[in-house]
């Protein structure tokens, strides 16, 4: 991050101390010095991080805001709740007037990167409701003034003629649902018939597969979003090449972005790492070095052949830092599965978990739910199994399972249990 960039962070933090009990009362409970701010970079580890359960067990315990509402609730814009998809709860989030602002504005350098321009009609499947997905792409559409089809997770044939009817510039999802919209367009014949005016898909997440479908089908590249309702405004986008072969840069326009060893904490320039964030420009529920158990393979600042010079990270590498299961002695993490599963065509939706048997051992369990049209299903949940047990060494029990519901346009949708966890408790 750049030397302005810290020092808005320094404001932040001596904000923070003046003005949210929260912050105030977190770094106390670690031994901070009252009123301490870091003079540079390498300082930053003598405050705490903060996590999920950090501020729930506030939130908890001084409801609403867990004191960490800074400024007077009549100056509330928006409210935000995280999605609860970890099973812990929702965080909840206040916005300024100023805050939802700098929220939409955020949206600018990847529109600029696809080559958007006002009166470009965008399409977006993300619902708009609590969470900050939806209202955060709405009010970048509105700053810059491209033309807003907010269709949600609306009939997909309606939403393949929205983007040839009205020649939409841009389409955006999640990765599952974006492959289901593939899917429909493949079984209507539409494929490769979306015309000159489709400029770029934005996704959340971009597996290999993904990345080849969505040029196959509608002929466009993917660009990659990378965000969280606790940062609010973008933390990561793709550059003008695209996941193919450029780089998901960070911003720090309005944001502290540390990448950091899990282990060591030290600060990481190349290679895997820990993501943790702290928000320079909140006014209503700022956030100091938020611990985003996220882990990334980060690219090093200056070495993407775009010429933007920001770090950032590698694209389709974000993976959950708490995700990893051990099952029977092998580290499983699911993104791996999951990748194998949302590049197989005959699978539509699936859930995993891991549980215990009845003699102690483990086993995963995998359900998926077949799209209409598959056949051989038999053949299809034996070249699964093989293809996870090579990639994982562990040999998964698959079912069929057609109840199965859609993802609903919920990018953290909780595919994946630990029931072994629960039957402990």
């Amino acid at each position: 991050m750049n030397d302005n960039s810290f020092e808005k962070l320094k404001t932040a933090i001596e904000r923070c101390w003046k003005v949210s009990d929260f912050h105030r009362n977190h770094w106390h409970a670690h031994d901070v010095a009252d009123g301490w701010v870091p003079a540079a970079p390498e300082e930053l580890t003598g405050l705490p991080v903060v996590t999920k359960q950090d501020l729930l067990d506030a939130q908890t315990s001084t409801p609403p805001w867990g004191g960490n509402l800074c400024i007077d609730p009549v100056d509330i814009a928006q409210v935000h709740l995280t999605s609860g998809t970890s099973g812990i709860g929702r965080e909840r989030y206040a916005c300024s007037a100023s805050d939802v602002n700098v929220m939409g504005e955020s949206w600018g350098p990847q529109f600029d990167a696809i080559g958007l321009k006002p009166g470009d009609v965008a399409v977006f499947t993300i619902p708009v409701s609590f969470m900050c997905a939806g209202l955060s792409a709405l009010e970048g559409a509105r700053i810059h003034k491209l033309v807003p089809l907010a269709t949600g997770i609306a009939s997909k044939r309606m939403i393949l003629d929205f983007l040839t009817d009205q020649q939409a510039a841009y389409l955006y999802g999640i990765e599952s649902f974006l492959l289901q919209l593939a899917a429909e367009a493949r079984d209507a014949g539409l494929a490769g018939r979306f015309g000159s005016h489709l400029k770029g898909i934005q996704s959340v997440g971009s597996s290999p597969y993904l990345i080849d479908t969505m040029r196959e089908v509608f002929g466009v590249s993917v660009f990659e979003v990378y965000g969280c309702t606790q940062a609010a405004a973008k933390i990561a986008t793709t550059c003008h090449l695209g996941v193919e072969s450029g780089t998901v840069h960070f911003h720090d326009e309005h944001l502290y972005i540390e990448t950091r060893d899990p282990e060591t904490g030290m600060t990481v320039s190349e290679g895997r790492a820990n993501i943790i964030i702290s928000t320079t420009y909140r006014e209503a529920s700022p956030v100091i070095r938020y611990d985003m158990k996220d882990s990334i393979e980060v690219v090093p600042a200056g070495t993407c052949s775009c010429g933007d010079l920001r770090p950032g990270y590698k694209p389709g590498s974000v993976a959950r830092m708490d995700s990893m299961m051990k099952i029977r002695g092998m580290n499983v993490w699911p993104q791996a599965i999951e990748q194998i599963l949302l590049s197989t065509p005959g699978v539509s939706e699936f859930r995993g978990e891991a549980v215990r048997k009845e003699d102690g051992s483990d086993d995963l369990i995998i359900r998926i739910r077949p799209n209409e049209a598959t056949e051989a299903l038999d053949d299809m949940t034996a070249a699964l199994t093989d293809t996870i047990r090579k990639q994982t060494m562990v040999r998964p029990r698959i079912e069929i399972d057609r109840s199965i519901p859609d993802s609903d346009g919920d990018y953290k949708v909780r595919r994946w249990q630990d029931r072994r966890k629960e039957e402990a408790v």
